[in-house]
């Protein structure tokens, strides 16, 4: 039987190196993706810097998941979920004064119930 735990580790581990190589390298694409408007994309100065610091920390999170012994792994992944959650929660009150698209609160709302319940399930153990 498959530890769901390494499974969980795995899966967040390679989700936030991915997604962060995937900023690093394209920031503003990146950003459009996720739902910021276009003109701000496209003309904004600090958005790609803003965006790299994400994605390194996206990657430096993902590389502390995939290579720390299971007791730190799983204390890292909880970080790594709180700060996801906290970036989404930017998100939100970003989309409530109108900077963002709407399909980025529905991917911040998805993130953070994600984020929530696999919280709730480790510290349900």
């Amino acid at each position: 039987m498959t530890d769901p735990w390494a499974t969980t580790r795995l899966s967040v581990g390679s989700l936030s190196m991915w997604l962060g190589t995937v900023a690093l390298f394209a920031p503003r694409r990146m950003a459009r993706l996720l739902g910021v408007h276009p003109r701000a994309t496209e003309h904004d100065r600090a958005l790609p810097l803003l965006v790299r610091l994400v994605a390194a920390r996206n990657i430096a999170m993902g590389a502390a998941v995939l290579v720390s012994p299971p007791p730190q792994a799983q204390r890292t992944t909880e970080v790594t979920l709180l700060l996801t959650g906290i970036d989404a929660a930017a998100v939100l009150v970003a989309t409530r004064k109108s900077d963002t698209a709407t399909r980025s609160a529905v991917l911040s709302l998805l993130v953070l119930a994600t984020s929530a319940a696999g919280a709730l399930r480790w510290h349900r153990r």
